[in-house]
C-alpha cells in the first residue's frame, strides 16, 4: 500500500504527467520510423522528425527547468534521460551513425532507463529494490558502448548542435554517463546492499564478456598462426584460404570471426570513425547488424589477413554457408514457410523412391515490395531433381527444361528487370538442388512443387529411404503433412509415426523432421521401361574384383583417423606406403608415424594433388562431412590439373569412412578416379590380396551404387513391355550426363551432346536446369523450347505408363474421330 501511495505521490508530481504523455507519442513515431525502416517504407520514415522535434523541445524545456530549480524538478531526471536516448534513436533512422542495432540494444536501453525511475527516487523502496540496481548494472554497460563509440564524433556534435540543436544527440550517452556515475559514486554507497546489487550486476556483465573475448581471441590466435605457418609451404596451385580452411573446426567463436565486415559491423578504433567494410566479390544474404558485444570483442582481435571473400569461401566449406551465398535479385527477408507436403512413393522391385515437395510460401504482414526466395536441397547420393511447378494465378504451370545458361539468363531478365513470375531449380555440387521463387509479397503468397527420383540406399539387407533434408525461409514452424506410400504395398518401418490412413501412411508435424523408412530387400525381377524404341532394364550390379598392385599408397590423413587405424596399415609392412605433408609426399612407417600423425591433429578434410601422384597409385581415406568443393575450387589451378591430369591415371580410391564429403561426392559422381566405401578390416584385405573392386559397366548401362542396382539401354523388342516407372530412365540419363561431365573439358556445356538427353528424361543436370515462366510468349522470347515428345515433368500419380510416339498419333487420330462423328450426329439432329 505504501509503495502504490509512492507511485501516486510520484506522479502527481511537477512534469511528470507531460513527461509521461510526451515519452509515450515519442517512443510510438520512434517504433514507427524503425518499422518503415526495415520494411522499406522509405516514404513514412520522416515520422521519426516528428519525434525528434517533441524531444528537442521537451529536452530544452526539463533541462532549463532542473537547471533553474533543481530541488522541484529533479526527479524528471530519469524521463529526460530517456527522451534524450529515444531522440538518439530516432534520428540515427536518418543518420545511421550506429547502423542497424539488434532489438536486444534497444530493449537493454530502455531497461537502464526505466530502473533509474526506482534508483533516482531513494524515497521508493519495496523489499525486491535491490533487484532493480542489479538489473541497472547489468544494462549500464550499453551507455559505456555508445559514450565510446561516439567519442570520435564529439567535435562535430558540438557543431552539430548550432543546426537545430540536432548535434547535442551525438554529447548525449557521454552526458548520461557523467550524470549516472556521479549518482552511483555520491549516492550508492550509502546504502551497501544496493551498491553490492549494482556492482554485482556491472561486474557480471564483464565477467561474460570476458569469458567471450578469450575464447574469440584463442580462436582468432589459431587463425592466425595456421596461416603464418602454411604461408611457407608455398602452394600457387590452392587459394590461400585454403590452408585455413583446412585446419579450421566449425564452432560458435570461429563463425563470429569469419563474418566480420561480413555480417556483423566491426569497429577497429573507438578514436576514430569508420563505417561498415563489407566489400567483397561475393554476395552474403544475411542481415548486417552492429552487435555491441561483438564489436568490442574484435578490438581484442588481430587482423587475421583474410579477405571479405576468404572468409566467405570458409563459411561455405566449413559451415554449409552455400545457400547464404546463393545471388539474390531481391531481398528475401521476411519471407516464411507456411505449409509443407512432403510426398513419398517407394518402388521397392526396382529401388527406387520419388519424393514430391509442395511449398506454400508467404511474407509477414508487416513486409512490403516483391521479395525473392530460395530454397537449397540437401538430397541422397545419387539423386536428381526430375519436376518444377510453380502456381501462377491459381493455375499450376509446370517447368520446362533447358540449359543452364538459358535457364539463368531467362530468370535474370523477368526478375531483375521486368519483375514477374518464375520459378528456376539448379544443380548444385554436393547433391544440392535450389529452386527460386519470385515474387513473393504479403498480397501474393507462392506455392511450388518440386519432384525428385532417388536410389533406395541397401543397408544390412534391407532398403532404407532417408528423407530430403531442406534448408530455406523460416521452415521450422510450417505445418508439415508427410505420406508415404509403395508399390507392392510391401510393410514398412519408419523412425517417426505414421497412421494408417485411406491406404496410405499420414504423419503431420511441425517443420520438417529429418526421418528414414526402411523395408525388406525384394529380389530384382526384370524391371523396364520403355522410352523411344528403348529398353531401360533394371538389373542387380554386377561387381568385380580385379587384381590391383599399386605403385604407391596414399594415406589420406586428417583428424577423422585414429592411432589403431593407421597402425594398421603400417603393420602391413608396405614400403610404397606414403601420406602428404605439407604438399610433399613422405614415407610413413613404424618410426614416425605417431609424430607425423600430430601434424594432422587438427587438419579436418584433405585436397590431395591427384596431378602428382603416380599412375595405379592406392589412396585410403577416411571422409568427414565438410570440405571445399569444385564450385569454390572453380578458378584454381588445383581443380584445372586435376580435370585435365587424372582420369588417365587410373588411381583406386578406398573410404574406411561411413561420410563422404562434398570433394570427395564429386570426385566419385564424375569418375575420376574409382571409389569404393569399405570397413578397415576389407580394405585391409584387399590390399594384402592384391585386388580392388569394380562394377562392371558399359556403353549402355549406368550402375547406381547406393541401390546396389544397374540400368542398361537396349533395342525394344516385340515382345518388350514396360513394367516399370519412368524414373528408371531419368536415372539412366543422369548417370549418362554425369560421365560426360568428365569427357568434355571444355567451357561450353551447351555443346555437351547429353543436353538433348537431359531435355528427354526432363533432369536437372550440371548442364540443365527447369524454369517456370508466366506466359507461354516468355519462353519463346527467351528462346527456350517447351517439352515436346520428351518425358517431362515427373509426378507423383504416374507410375511410368508413358504413351510411345506411335501410340500418340493413334490417341489423337481416335479423338479426331470422335470428333468429326460427334459434330456429323450434331447436324443430323438439327
Amino acid at each position: 500500500m505504501k509503495y502504490k501511495t509512492e507511485i501516486s505521490n510520484y506522479y502527481q508530481k511537477p512534469g511528470v504527467q507531460p513527461s509521461l504523455v510526451v515519452t509515450i507519442f515519442s517512443t510510438i513515431f520512434l517504433i514507427g520510423a524503425l518499422t518503415f525502416k526495415k520494411l522499406s517504407f522509405y516514404e513514412f520514415e520522416p515520422i521519426g522528425v516528428i519525434s525528434l522535434i517533441i524531444e528537442f523541445l521537451y529536452g530544452t524545456i526539463i533541462s532549463f527547468s532542473i537547471l533553474k530549480n533543481r530541488n522541484k524538478y529533479v526527479h524528471l531526471i530519469p524521463f529526460l534521460m530517456l527522451n534524450w536516448l529515444i531522440g538518439c534513436f530516432s534520428l540515427n533512422v536518418f543518420i545511421p551513425v550506429f547502423q542497424d542495432l539488434p532489438i536486444w540494444v534497444y530493449v537493454t536501453t530502455f531497461v537502464f532507463c526505466f530502473t533509474n525511475f526506482i534508483l533516482y527516487q531513494d524515497f521508493i523502496e519495496t523489499p525486491r529494490t535491490f533487484l532493480i540496481y542489479f538489473v541497472n548494472g547489468i544494462s549500464f554497460w550499453i551507455i559505456f558502448y555508445f559514450a565510446l563509440y561516439l567519442i570520435p564524433l564529439t567535435p562535430f556534435s558540438f557543431i552539430g548542435i548550432l543546426a537545430l540543436g540536432m548535434g547535442f544527440y551525438g554529447l548525449v550517452p557521454g552526458i548520461i554517463l557523467i550524470i549516472h556515475l556521479l549518482t552511483v559514486i555520491i549516492y550508492l554507497p550509502k546504502n551497501r546492499i544496493y551498491f553490492l546489487s549494482f556492482s554485482a550486476g556491472f561486474c557480471l556483465v564483464l565477467m561474460g564478456f570476458s569469458i567471450f573475448t578469450i575464447g574469440l581471441v584463442v580462436e582468432n590466435n589459431k587463425i592466425i598462426e595456421t596461416a603464418k605457418i602454411n604461408s611457407f609451404n608455398s602452394n600457387e596451385d590452392l587459394p590461400r584460404y585454403i590452408s585455413v580452411s583446412q585446419n579450421l573446426k566449425p564452432n560458435f567463436f570461429n563463425e563470429i570471426l569469419l563474418k566480420k565486415d561480413i555480417v556483423y559491423f566491426n569497429k577497429n578504433d573507438f578514436f576514430s570513425f569508420d563505417g561498415f567494410n563489407s566489400l567483397s566479390n561475393q554476395q552474403f544474404n544475411e542481415t548486417k547488424v552492429h552487435n555491441p558485444f561483438i564489436s568490442i570483442a574484435y578490438l581484442f582481435c588481430e587482423d587475421s589477413g583474410l579477405t571479405n571473400d576468404d572468409k566467405i569461401s570458409i563459411l561455405k566449406s566449413n559451415f554449409d554457408k552455400r545457400l547464404e551465398t546463393e545471388e539474390q535479385l531481391w531481398n528475401g527477408e521476411d519471407v516464411f514457410t507456411k505449409a509443407i507436403k512432403e510426398d513419398v512413393k517407394l518402388y521397392p522391385n526396382t529401388r527406387l523412391a520419388y519424393t514430391e515437395i509442395t511449398m506454400d510460401i508467404a511474407c509477414d504482414e508487416k513486409a512490403r515490395g516483391n521479395k525473392e526466395a530460395i530454397y537449397s536441397f540437401q538430397l541422397p547420393e545419387g539423386s536428381v531433381a526430375t519436376s518444377l511447378s510453380l502456381w501462377v494465378n491459381g493455375i499450376e504451370r509446370k517447368g520446362v527444361l533447358t540449359t543452364k545458361e538459358k535457364a539463368k539468363k531467362a530468370y535474370k531478365q523477368i526478375v531483375g528487370v521486368e519483375y514477374r513470375d518464375p520459378s528456376l531449380m539448379q544443380w548444385k555440387e554436393g547433391n544440392k538442388v535450389v529452386v527460386r521463387v519470385f515474387p513473393v509479397t504479403k498480397e501474393m503468397p507462392r506455392t511450388f512443387k518440386c519432384g525428385f527420383t532417388t536410389p533406395l540406399k541397401i543397408e544390412d539387407n534391407i532398403l532404407k529411404y532417408q528423407s530430403l533434408s531442406i534448408k530455406g525461409p523460416n521452415i521450422s514452424n510450417a505445418e508439415t503433412i508427410s505420406r508415404i506410400q509403395t508399390i507392392g504395398n510391401a510393410p514398412i518401418e519408419t523412425s517417426k509415426d505414421f497412421d494408417l490412413e485411406k491406404g496410405f501412411f499420414i504423419n503431420q508435424s511441425k517443420g520438417l523432421d529429418e526421418w528414414e523408412a526402411t523395408l525388406a530387400l525384394p529380389k530384382i525381377n526384370s524391371q523396364k521401361f520403355i522410352w523411344k524404341d528403348k529398353v531401360y532394364d533394371v538389373q542387380n550390379i554386377q561387381r568385380t574384383v580385379i587384381p590391383f598392385s599399386p605403385s604407391e599408397i596414399i594415406l589420406d590423413l586428417n583428424d577423422n583417423w585414429t592411432t589403431k587405424q593407421i597402425e594398421a596399415f603400417i603393420n602391413l609392412n608396405q614400403n610404397n606406403l606414403f601420406v602428404f605433408v605439407n604438399g610433399k609426399k613422405t614415407q610413413i612407417n613404424a618410426e614416425n608415424f605417431k609424430a607425423i600423425q600430430l601434424d594432422f591433429e587438427d587438419y579436418h578434410y584433405s585436397l590431395l594433388p591427384f596431378y602428382k601422384l603416380a599412375k595405379n597409385t592406392l589412396i585410403i581415406t577416411k571422409s568427414g562431412t565438410f570440405s571445399a568443393n569444385f564450385e569454390e575450387l572453380e578458378d584454381s589451378n588445383y581443380l584445372k590439373k586435376i580435370k585435365t591430369s587424372t582420369k588417365e591415371r587410373n588411381i583406386k580410391v578406398i573410404n574406411i569412412s561411413t561420410n563422404i564429403n562434398p570433394f570427395w561426392q564429386t570426385v566419385k559422381e564424375q569418375k575420376y578416379v574409382d571409389y569404393f566405401q569399405c570397413s578397415l578390416n576389407k580394405s585391409l584385405d584387399l590390399i594384402k590380396k592384391h585386388q580392388f573392386p569394380l562394377y562392371k559397366t558399359d556403353e549402355r548401362c549406368i550402375n547406381i551404387e547406393p541401390a546396389q542396382i544397374s540400368i542398361h539401354e537396349t533395342p525394344k523388342t516385340a515382345t518388350s513391355k514396360t513394367n516399370g516407372p519412368d524414373h528408371i530412365y531419368r536415372m539412366y540419363a543422369f548417370g549418362k550426363v554425369l560421365e560426360e561431365q568428365v569427357k568434355i573439358q571444355n567451357d561450353s556445356l551447351a555443346s555437351n551432346q547429353y543436353v538433348e538427353l537431359a531435355k528427354d528424361a526432363n533432369i536437372v543436370t550440371p548442364i540443365s536446369s527447369l524454369i517456370v515462366l508466366e506466359t507461354d510468349e516468355d519462353y519463346a522470347k527467351n528462346g527456350i523450347e517447351k517439352n515436346v515428345n520428351t518425358l517431362g515433368n515427373a509426378s507423383i500419380n504416374n507410375d511410368g505408363s508413358v504413351p510411345e510416339p506411335h501410340e500418340w498419333l493413334l490417341i489423337v487420330i481416335g479423338i479426331s474421330a470422335l470428333y468429326f462423328y460427334y459434330r456429323k450426329n450434331k447436324k443430323q439432329l438439327a
